[in-house]
């Protein structure tokens, strides 16, 4: 139903049938879909970064090959393979040693690159159709120039979706740990026609989507909670009234309000080809833990019923741990403004 409603096609190219919309936009949808459920909206936002790569990096003859197929069927899922067993967070981490990073090896032969290896923590894996998948190309050098991206459909003999994760939060939204063995993908898949530059993060669309996720969840537990200290009466007055409970619903909103002013100065400079990479490791952090802070709040608020799993407080907690491993561990993306900072400071500009 979503993917007949466009929901599932957002981040295509206008010209493959999509509507293009800016990052604004993108922020005012994942806020309405993510505020019911979280998980479910990360599914359809997951493939619109997927589109949205695919229409910035992929060669003409590849997004003519896969984009259209993409549109057309209504269970057609993406999902990006970049995280594995051994190497996460140090895929960014600013030294970029040969020997850290993705290490799933693809190896040329002839007309065929062979990819072996594993990924895990893998968003849509279960379910996709295709996926883009980083891997090693050459181990001489660091992940940042030695890994390359290719366009792999998961019926590809050799792949193999070992394990789904059973995880707290997201519990709907699936991410699976995958298996390569010997999978043979046409040169003509690798993304963009190029090899090297495939390291690091996600770039501004994802930490915009993520933090859009964040926020419209934190909102959902506000006003959950407000709800729920109108209707709960203590001392003979619903406990909204009593100081203590206020303040604490006050300290949410503040919070929330600070994390969204972030979200929407992010995605207001990315559209005008503004993007201020400190902004955007800064806005991802803020607003992953601004979430958690705020529905562990919201379960304080619901008191002894916060814990119990027929209320919507414990999920919006459990939904809220997941955050803060995505796209980067916190540590990591401060490390990356520490860093960014430090030669800011060698160029005279400070803080700004």
């Amino acid at each position: 139903k979503a993917s007949k409603l466009g929901l599932r096609t957002i981040g295509l190219p206008k010209e493959y049938g999509g509507p293009e919309f800016d990052l604004r936009t993108w922020v005012v949808l994942i806020d309405e879909l993510s505020y019911p459920d979280v998980s479910c909206a990360k599914i359809l936002t997951q493939c619109w970064k997927g589109a949205r790569r695919l229409g910035e990096q992929a060669t003409k003859e590849q997004k003519d090959r896969f984009l259209p197929a993409f549109r057309d069927d209504d269970t057609y899922l993406l999902g990006g393979a970049g995280t594995e067993p051994g190497s996460g967070s140090d895929n960014q981490l600013p030294y970029d040693a040969p020997d850290a990073g993705v290490m799933l090896m693809a190896k040329r032969e002839g007309n065929y690159y062979v990819l072996n290896g594993r990924k895990h923590f893998i968003s849509n894996s279960p379910v996709a159709k295709l996926l883009v998948v980083t891997a090693r190309t050459d181990k001489t050098v660091g992940a940042s120039k030695g890994s390359s991206r290719f366009i792999v459909p998961t019926d590809t003999p050799g792949f193999k979706v070992a394990s789904v994760h059973d995880k707290v939060g997201f519990r709907i939204y699936l991410q699976g740990e995958l298996d390569f063995d010997n999978v043979k993908v046409p040169v003509e898949n690798l993304l963009g026609g190029k090899e090297g530059g495939a390291g690091g993060g996600e770039g501004v669309a994802s930490k915009v989507e993520l933090a859009g996720h964040a926020m419209a969840l934190s909102r959902a537990a506000l006003d959950a909670a407000i709800k729920y200290a109108n209707e709960r009466i203590q001392g003979g007055r619903p406990i909204i009234q009593h100081q203590a409970v206020a303040m604490m619903l006050a300290e949410m909103y503040q919070t929330l309000q600070a994390g969204r002013s972030l979200l929407w100065r992010l995605a207001w400079m990315a559209d005008m080809g503004q993007v201020d990479p400190a902004l955007m490791h800064t806005t991802k952090v803020f607003c992953t833990e601004a979430a958690l802070k705020i529905c562990l709040t919201a379960m304080e608020v619901f008191g002894g019923s916060g814990v119990m799993r027929e209320l919507s407080a414990q999920k919006f907690v459990r939904d809220a741990m997941v955050f803060q491993h995505m796209d980067g561990t916190q540590q990591i993306n401060r490390i990356k403004i520490g860093r960014i900072l430090e030669n800011r400071l060698k160029e005279g500009r400070l803080s700004r």
